[in-house]
């Protein structure tokens, strides 16, 4: 069987996975690029003629006619040099937007696809923010960085050449250029050392953003009159991050002011030995006005390609996040063949009151499962995931990001506790009910998991009408099973939209008759718009109760061939259960049921019930039957008859 897993990506791949997006749209880059080249250029060849015409008045040689071409062949170089730089701008824009959807797709594309065990790791808010802000912050670097690059280098390259060709000795001019990139680089470090600080603050006002502006961290803060004690702390996070933008602001318009002075002096003194120069050195006076003119167009290039430093920081570290999101991949081998470990109970065989008995392909059928909980640090992504412990789905264990399980108020050696199911075997027919019980961390909901095709099975086989689950993708397991979750999800959309997510060509008819099966009827006939009222975020509007209810009917659209249930009736009282249990039957005709059952009114109707400990099958059989037997099950009922079986 594949183990599905994520892996952080290893250091020499480098950033692969962003640069194959990138590589798709290259040829719109290269053009970019090369509308930068000649962006930067035709300015400088402006400055040639410029230097031709001085030269000529200064000796007296150039007449109207020749002026008229050099002053027309200048405007028309600064029109060439415009439009380049509008066409570099449009298509880099362009094409990084495209780089950026794709960037966004894929992301969302890996992160609806991780393991199950990856959504409890997730903080809140984090996804959305590498979805898109750090998808847009990696823009930066396509759109302002290589550009400023490219036509940067390509003003300095270019001008350095030309001084050359025309008079090597003025090259020496240009030596003097490094002295104010050092000056200015030592006054990075302290702007380095004030935008490192406002990360940090901004990460912890951030946290307590995502902490308290929620139902849950306001109900928590308002319980124990910590309202305002969390107001303060936001503010004055608010006022540091204020003070340390403000000293960022000013340490870098002193550098900014520092290099604009040592450019000053250096044009200056580039003027007073270009004096010196023509008067000593036959140099002519177009070539002293050319140099100081490449000096001042040196300027803004220089100071736009050290001002690329703190965009490409925060774009690399961007980038660098989209990578950890794209590189984390499935990976694995196929595992050794299903075994059975002998010794163990079974519930292989469907009982024989079964109604799908005589169905040669039963609803479910796993032989030789095995499961282990894979290390956390398989299936959590850097930055996207807690940094504390992994614990909202109820199969896991209490985990950490270390990678290293730790088993939790559990009575079993290190070797029972390798495996979550140890060799289970299990058959539910046609229109069969399994409930499946036992104490806490017996395995129930992870064996509720790999029959839902939520999770992969390390060894043995899982197959649902006859259909091997590995062997299918998500849209045909999608089409044999329906899960409902004690807490199932409500979508932020009306009743009929909730409704059809399962099946989008229901009909009105066949919507109102799985809601009058599962007594919601009379709750959207009152409702102000009926199937088309809006339920609000997460079915704020709807109780616990009406919630599973309305789960339940979505699920019955499917008509699926395994229905698996995860306590589907805890939020509902006595005579509500009562219904809907009856309806059951009709809600999902002759598919078969898996149901994790924690309340002993559940169980008692049961065609069958297995009991699982230590991730094994312990006991099978009627309600009737294991009562009276002695056995785990009757411990279970005598110590407590609902929350035992919790």
């Amino acid at each position: 069987m594949t183990t599905t897993e994520t892996s952080p990506p290893p250091a020499a791949t480098g950033r692969r996975h962003v640069d194959r997006l990138v590589r798709a749209h290259r040829g719109r880059f290269a053009w970019s690029y090369a509308f930068q080249v000649v962006g930067g250029v035709a300015p400088l060849l402006q400055v040639l003629l410029l230097r031709s015409v001085v030269d000529g008045l200064v000796e007296e040689r150039t007449v109207g006619t020749q002026v008229a071409w050099q002053v027309a062949g200048m405007f028309a170089l600064g029109l060439v040099g415009v439009w380049a730089a509008y066409a570099a701008k449009v298509v880099s824009t362009g094409a990084a937007g495209a780089v950026i959807a794709d960037m966004q797709s894929s992301m969302f594309r890996r992160l609806t696809t991780m393991p199950i065990h990856f959504y409890t790791t997730v903080r809140p808010g984090a996804v959305v923010s590498r979805l898109t802000s750090d998808a847009h912050g990696a823009e930066a670097m396509y759109t302002s960085v290589y550009p400023v690059v490219v036509s940067g280098v390509t003003t300095i390259v270019a001008s350095v050449a030309i001084v050359a060709v025309i008079d090597p000795r003025l090259v020496v001019l240009l030596v003097v250029i490094p002295v104010a990139i050092a000056y200015v680089r030592k006054a990075e470090a302290r702007i380095n050392e004030l935008i490192g600080k406002s990360f940090d603050v901004t990460k912890e006002l951030a946290s307590t953003a995502e902490t308290f502006v929620s139902r849950d961290g306001a109900v928590l803060a308002r319980q124990h009159g910590r309202t305002r004690h969390e107001q303060a702390h936001f503010e004055e996070h608010a006022r540091e991050l204020a003070v340390l933008s403000a000293a960022t602001a000013k340490a870098a318009a002193t550098s900014g002011a520092s290099y604009g002075t040592a450019f000053v002096a250096i044009t200056a003194g580039a003027l007073g030995m270009g004096v010196w120069l023509v008067a000593e050195q036959n140099v002519t006076v177009g070539s002293v006005i050319l140099i100081v003119l490449y000096l001042q167009q040196l300027q803004a290039p220089v100071q736009s390609l050290l001002n690329t430093r703190y965009p490409r920081m925060r774009s690399s570290i961007a980038l660098d996040r989209v990578e950890a999101v794209l590189a984390a991949g499935p990976t694995g081998d196929e595992d050794a063949a299903p075994s059975t470990r002998p010794g163990t109970a079974t519930a292989a065989e469907p009982s024989p009151a079964g109604p799908g008995r005589d169905d040669p392909a039963p609803a479910l059928l796993m032989r030789g499962v095995r499961y282990r909980y894979p290390a956390v640090a398989s299936y959590s992504i850097d930055g996207l995931s807690h940094a504390g412990d992994a614990l909202s789905i109820a199969w896991l264990p209490l985990t950490g990001l270390d990678g290293n399980i730790r088993p939790v108020a559990v009575a079993r050696d290190e070797s029972e506790h390798a495996n979550a199911l140890d060799g289970i075997d299990l058959a539910i027919g046609r229109g069969e009910v399994v409930a499946v019980v036992g104490s806490s961390g017996a395995g129930k909901s992870t064996l509720a998991g790999i029959a839902a095709g939520l999770v992969d099975c390390d060894e043995g086989v899982v197959e649902v009408a006859g259909r091997t689950l590995r062997d299918l993708d998500e849209d045909r397991r999608a089409q044999l099973v329906a899960y409902i979750p004690q807490e199932p999800y409500v979508l932020h959309a009306s009743v009929r939209d909730n409704l059809r997510y399962a099946n989008p060509d229901a009909t009105d008819a066949e919507l109102l008759d799985v809601l009058r099966a599962v007594a919601l009827d009379d709750l959207v006939r009152q409702l102000d718009d009926g199937l088309d009222s809006v339920i609000g975020e997460k079915g704020h509007r709807l109780s616990g109760g009406e919630r599973q209810r309305l789960a339940i009917a979505r699920a019955a659209l499917k008509r699926p061939a395994l229905v698996v249930l995860d306590e589907p009736t805890a939020h509902l009282d006595t005579s509500t259960e009562a219904r809907v249990r009856a309806a059951m039957g009709e809600l999902f005709g002759d598919a078969g049921v898996l149901m994790i059952a924690h309340r002993l009114s559940t169980v008692r109707h049961a065609d069958r019930i297995v009991v699982l400990e230590g991730g094994r099958v312990v006991q099978a059989g009627r309600h009737e039957v294991l009562a009276q037997e002695p056995g785990r099950y009757r411990v279970l009922l005598e110590s407590s008859s609902q929350d035992a079986l919790s």
